[in-house]
Formats: C-alpha cells, sequence, structure tokens
C-alpha cells in the first residue's frame, strides 16, 4: 500500500511549472456530495474538493500539472491499481486503508472532475476578458445619443481555450 503524508501538497506547493497560489481540487458536484456524505466525520464539499485532491498528488497517483484541469480522475491517474486508490480513498473516508470502499462511493470518484481555482467551469482555469456584446437602444434625440446597452462580457479560459459569455463583468 502506498505511503500516504499528511497534506505536505497544501502546504507546500511549489512543483515545477504550477502556477503560484494555485490550488488544484476537485470540480464541486453531485459525486463530490456523495464522497463527502460518506465520511465518517462529514465535511463540507469546498473542503473536501481539496483534501482529497491533495491525499492523490501526495500519493504521487496525480501529478499537479494544469495539463489535468478540466479531466476525470480515471485519465489524469493514469495506469494505477485499484487497491492503491481505494487503499487512499478509504485512508480520507474512513481513516483506515484496510476498510472496503463501496462500490457507489468508488463510482463517484471516479466521475470527479479535476479543477483548478479560477473562475472558468470547465477546468477551473482563468479567465481572460475578451468583448462585450450589446445592442442600441434608440433613445436619443437630436441632443443626445442613443445609448448602448451591454447584454453580455466575452471571456476566454487560459487553460482550455473554450469561450464564455457572463451577464455579469468577472
Amino acid at each position: 500500500m502506498p505511503v500516504v503524508p499528511k497534506f505536505s501538497y497544501i502546504q507546500n506547493r511549489t512543483p515545477a511549472g504550477r502556477i503560484p497560489g494555485v490550488i488544484m481540487r476537485f470540480k464541486i458536484d453531485k459525486n463530490l456530495k456523495v464522497l463527502a456524505a460518506a465520511m465518517v466525520a462529514p465535511k463540507e464539499p469546498e473542503n473536501v474538493a481539496v483534501e482529497l485532491c491533495a491525499r492523490f498528488i501526495d500519493a504521487g497517483m496525480i501529478e499537479d500539472t494544469n495539463e489535468n484541469w478540466g479531466k476525470s480522475v480515471l485519465r489524469a491517474t493514469g495506469p494505477q491499481y485499484i487497491s492503491d486508490v481505494c487503499a487512499v480513498l478509504a485512508g480520507f473516508l474512513y481513516g483506515d486503508n484496510s476498510r472496503p470502499v463501496p462500490s457507489d462511493i468508488f463510482n463517484a470518484f471516479c466521475a470527479l472532475t479535476i479543477m483548478g481555482d479560477g473562475n472558468c467551469p470547465f477546468c477551473g482555469g482563468t479567465l481572460v476578458y475578451d468583448d462585450t456584446e450589446g445592442h442600441t437602444v434608440h433613445d436619443g434625440d437630436y441632443y443626445t445619443p442613443d445609448t448602448y446597452v451591454i447584454d453580455n462580457y466575452i471571456y476566454h479560459c487560459a487553460e482550455c481555450g473554450k469561450t464564455i459569455k457572463s451577464k455579469e463583468e468577472l
């Protein structure tokens, strides 16, 4: 079984090629909420998202690079022994590496998505402002110009390249 240090990833965040101060985490969705509820001492999903990801990074099963953002756990971990994955997962959920992990909990874990802590809804990367979309309201007259109303702010993600439209300015 792999030896799992206690949260050294969160305290010592200096791997090569990483953006300083960006913490990799799991996407907060229904699968993460299933894992949070299955813990012996339940925690908030926001804490589980960071701490569980840190456990797998410390165990060497997930590499801490932004190429993993937006990928599922199965793609990011690569080939691993299921017993090793279950040992780390059981150690986090129950505090005992030898306890079996139920199949519904394991399936929920396998469906998790790795994210950065930025504001891109697809990968957690950083959104960069591009443009605005809007329309002109013809309320002006000879002395006042027409009013331009902004409908959407357009951003693109620096990591995954997807375009995001938002009603509010981010």
